[in-house]
């Protein structure tokens, strides 16, 4: 076993492609296929299954190894900053998940903090619903993850970066905001159509959870038209299709501009954190634990 072939390992891992591993590494892809092979038969494992010839995927034996490959790699890297007296700048690309809200109104002024001083740290960004993120920081797609629900899993790490709220939103003008500057009633809200989110989405977790919990369900509303986007969903309700419970955070423009009217639902909780989210077994790149620590800082300065 030597540090070529845990490196080419790493990077088809990371890519899921022997061709784009072997051009990150300038290589051919023959010699990252020899070097990967080469480990296998060392270990005496399989550690990328190659039943599907342009997306190879980890084994079992693979996740595993994956983890140990990435802490060897991490040691060799801080034994040679140790031994030259200094510390490299952060460089590298990390791929990032993030759930619509987080992904789209938290994460670019994040963003634009962390470049001006890592400006070598490359972003690679997928805005998916918070189920498919949390599956992609899981399964190694993802160094970091930004979502707004947390999942039970001791492989996840969870830092909460700030709060948003849950409220009912309708057309600009449509309902008579002083009838409910004490709220909105719950019960109120069935006599809407609703405009929801998909069933991995945050948004809609809550909702349902919050519904039940107070002893509805979904069923009960007028009708539900279903949109996979949130941009989708806002621009419905403005048009009067129908009302949407969503992130405050996310309508602001529009309430600004007198285009919705957003109502905080009465007596109930919808008040969620949105979380930067990591793998706790994965030897996170120096890019990573930089970002890490500089989303930290900014949620304590906003507290």
């Amino acid at each position: 076993m030597d540090f070529d072939q845990i490196r080419a390992f790493i990077k088809v891992a990371e890519l899921r492609s022997f061709s784009e591993a072997g051009e990150k590494l300038f290589i051919s892809q023959p010699s990252v296929s020899v070097r990967v092979k080469a480990l296998e038969e060392e270990l005496g494992v399989i550690l990328l299954d190659r039943s599907k010839a342009r997306e190879p995927s980890l084994t079992d034996a693979g996740r595993i190894f994956l983890d140990y490959a990435q802490s060897i790699m991490k040691l060799n890297d801080e034994c040679r900053e140790k031994l030259s007296g200094k510390r490299e700048k952060s460089t590298g690309l990390l791929y990032t998940g993030a759930s619509t809200v987080p992904g789209i109104y938290l994460l670019p002024p994040l963003l634009a903090g962390f470049r001006k001083k890592h400006p070598a740290v490359e972003f690679n960004i997928s805005i998916l619903d918070t189920a498919a993120v949390l599956e992609g920081v899981l399964d190694y797609s993802f160094d970091l993850g930004l979502v707004g629900l947390i999942k039970q899993d001791d492989r996840l790490n969870y830092l909460a970066l700030m709060e948003d709220e849950l409220v009912f939103c309708t057309a600009g003008g449509l309902l008579e905001q002083d009838r409910f500057i004490d709220g909105f009633p719950l019960e109120q809200l069935f006599a809407h159509h609703l405009i929801l989110r998909e069933k991995g989405s945050a948004t809609r977790q809550l909702l349902e959870k919050v519904l039940v919990k107070n002893g509805f369900s979904m069923d009960q509303f007028k009708g539900i038209t279903y949109i996979n986007s949130l941009e989708g969903i806002k621009h419905a309700v403005k048009a009067g299709l129908g009302a949407a419970v969503v992130s405050k955070l996310s309508i602001a423009d529009l309430v600004g501009l007198g285009e919705l009217d957003q109502f905080t639902i009465k007596d109930v909780d919808l008040k969620r954190s949105l979380y930067l989210v990591y793998h706790h077994r994965r030897v996170l790149t120096g890019a990573a634990e930089e970002f890490i620590a500089f989303a930290a800082a900014c949620s304590d300065a906003q507290q």
